[in-house]
């Protein structure tokens, strides 16, 4: 499994990605309107942004799940899924990311 099949799995089977990219989008909106009227961004550069940090938490939950797998690049996707599914990886991901405050100072 690479990560754009992890993010692919992961989105289709919780809302973690969505209320990350939720509150990620929120916190980027916030810190637009701060901006002066003359640098505020546009929304395709927030939701580059958004995809950005998405990208980001999705390379950081790879690693961790390719450690705890043991994978390397002939590791079947079924073994994936098995280790997600057993060791309930996604509703360990979901509560972490709706209990996560971005860019709280």
């Amino acid at each position: 499994m690479n990560k754009n099949e992890l993010l692919e799995y992961i989105d289709n089977n919780s809302t973690a990605i969505t209320i990350f990219k939720d509150k990620v989008r929120a916190e980027q909106e916030a810190k637009n309107k701060k901006r002066q009227s003359a640098k505020r961004w546009n929304e395709a550069k927030i939701e580059r942004t958004v995809d950005k940090y998405t990208d980001d938490f999705i390379g950081n939950v790879y690693d961790k799940l390719y450690k705890g797998v043991k994978a390397n690049r002939n590791t079947p996707r079924d073994k994936w899924i098995e280790f997600i599914e057993t060791n309930e990886i996604l509703d360990s991901l979901e509560e972490s990311v709706s209990m996560m405050e971005i860019g709280e100072d």
